[in-house]
C-alpha cells in the first residue's frame, strides 16, 4: 500500500511547496498518494504556479487527488461565470486579490476579463478544478477540506460544509465514521494537532513558512512532514512523529 501524504492549505506559497514535494520524491522507490486539501490559492505570492504544481503532481502520482477548499471554489466559479456579487467582495477581501492580479492584468472588478484570461492561457488549471473531489476516504480516514457535520452520513455531507465548517465540528468531541484529516481552520499552535476523532493541518502557511503533510502508512498516522524558514532565507524540511518531536 502506498503511503498518504495530505498536505493542507498552500495558498499561494509555491516555494514551500516545491520544497515539501522535493523531500517526497527524494525518498528512493517512493510512489506515494498526494491529497491536496484545499485553498491552494490566494494570500501568497504564487497562486497560478501552486496549480501548475498540483496538476503535475496529480499526473505523476496515480491515485492522488485534489479536494477543492472554499478558496478554490471561488476560483473556480469565476470560471464558471457562477461567482456571485457577494461572493466576489468576500474572496477579494480573503485573499483573492492576490490571485487575480497574478493571473491577469485586468483590473478588479473586471472578472468577466480576467477569467477570459485564465481560460485562454491555463486551460489546465479549468481542468484541475474541475475535476476536483468534495472529499476522499482511504481506510480508516476521510480527507476533506474543512470537516464534517456531526451526526450528518458522508454520503449526505453537503459540499458546503465539506468546504466551510467550523463551528459544530471542532468541537466535537465524538467519532466520526472516519478519523478526519482537515485544514481550512489555522491551528492554535501553528504545528500540526491530533485529536481523538481529527487530525488538522492547517499551519498557516502563507505567514509562518510552515506547510504541512501528514503520512499515512499501512492505515495508521506515520508522522508529519513540514518545512521551516531558516535565517538564511532558506526552506527547510523536517519530520516530526505525533508528538512534535523531530525524526
Amino acid at each position: 500500500m502506498s503511503d498518504i501524504y495530505a498536505i493542507a492549505d498552500i495558498h499561494g506559497r509555491a516555494d514551500l511547496l516545491k520544497a515539501l514535494l522535493g523531500h517526497i520524491a527524494a525518498r528512493e522507490g517512493l510512489q506515494p498518494v498526494i491529497i491536496f486539501l484545499g485553498d491552494l490559492i490566494d494570500r501568497g505570492p504564487h497562486s497560478p504556479e501552486v496549480l501548475d504544481i498540483v496538476a503535475a503532481t496529480l499526473k505523476r502520482y496515480p491515485g492522488s487527488r485534489l479536494v477543492l477548499g472554499n478558496h478554490d471554489h471561488y476560483l473556480r466559479s469565476l470560471l464558471r461565470e457562477e461567482l456571485a456579487d457577494e461572493d466576489a467582495v468576500n474572496w477579494m477581501d480573503w485573499g483573492g486579490v492576490a490571485t487575480v492580479s497574478a493571473y491577469s492584468r485586468h483590473p478588479v472588478p473586471n472578472f468577466t476579463g480576467i477569467a477570459a484570461d485564465i481560460r485562454e492561457a491555463f486551460p489546465h488549471h479549468v481542468e484541475l478544478l474541475n475535476d476536483a473531489v468534495t472529499h476522499y476516504v482511504a481506510g480508516r480516514f476521510c480527507f476533506v477540506h474543512a470537516g464534517l457535520r456531526p451526526g450528518v452520513p458522508l454520503a449526505e455531507q453537503t459540499e458546503y460544509d465539506l468546504r466551510w465548517i467550523r463551528a459544530g465540528f471542532l468541537d466535537h468531541g465524538e467519532q466520526f465514521e472516519h478519523i478526519v484529516v482537515h485544514g481550512h481552520t489555522v491551528t492554535g499552535s501553528l504545528r500540526p494537532e491530533i485529536y481523538q476523532n481529527r487530525i488538522a493541518l492547517d499551519t498557516a502557511a502563507y505567514r509562518t513558512g510552515r506547510l504541512t503533510a501528514a503520512v499515512i502508512r499501512n492505515d495508521e498516522l506515520s508522522h508529519f512532514v513540514c518545512t521551516g524558514l531558516a535565517a538564511d532565507g532558506g526552506i527547510g524540511v523536517e519530520e516530526w512523529d505525533s508528538l512534535g518531536q523531530r525524526l
